[in-house]
C-alpha cells in the first residue's frame, strides 16, 4: 500500500477534531507523521484506542492489549458529540470569553479616567 493511501485511511480512523492535543495542527498532518515514522499511532489523545487501528494499517505490530486493559474497538466513541456541536459550543464560549474580556478592559479604563480626574 502506497503511502498517501496509508495517511487517507489513518485519517478517516481520526476524529478529525483538529484539535492538536497529538501536538500536530491537524488530524492530516498527524496521520502524515505517523506513517513518515515521526508519531506514534497512539498519538490521538480523543480516541487513544484508535492506535490499534492505526498501527494495523501503518503495518506496525503492537501488543494485543496495552497496560493490562482490554481493547475497544469502535467507529466512534459511545456518546460523544458530533464535530459540529463542539465547534458551535465552542464558538459560544469563545465569545461569552470575548465579552468578559472587553467588560474587564472597559472596567479598567474607567477606573484609569476615575483616578486620573481624582488626583
Amino acid at each position: 500500500m502506497k503511502d498517501r493511501e496509508k495517511i487517507r485511511q489513518i485519517y478517516e480512523v481520526l476524529p478529525k477534531l483538529n484539535c492538536g492535543l497529538c501536538g500536530f495542527t491537524n488530524c492530516g498532518h498527524f496521520a502524515r507523521a505517523v506513517v513518515e515514522g515521526k508519531a506514534s499511532p497512539f498519538g490521538c489523545k480523543q480516541n487513544p484506542l484508535s492506535g490499534y487501528k492505526i498501527s494495523d494499517i501503518a503495518g506496525m505490530k503492537v501488543p494485543a492489549y496495552h497496560y493490562g486493559l482490554q481493547p475497544v474497538f469502535t467507529s466512534k466513541l459511545a456518546g460523544a458529540p458530533a464535530p459540529q456541536v463542539l465547534r458551535k459550543e465552542v464558538r459560544e464560549l469563545t465569545r461569552s470569553v470575548n465579552d468578559v474580556l472587553s467588560r474587564i478592559e472597559n472596567l479598567k479604563s474607567r477606573r484609569g479616567r476615575e483616578y486620573h480626574y481624582s488626583n
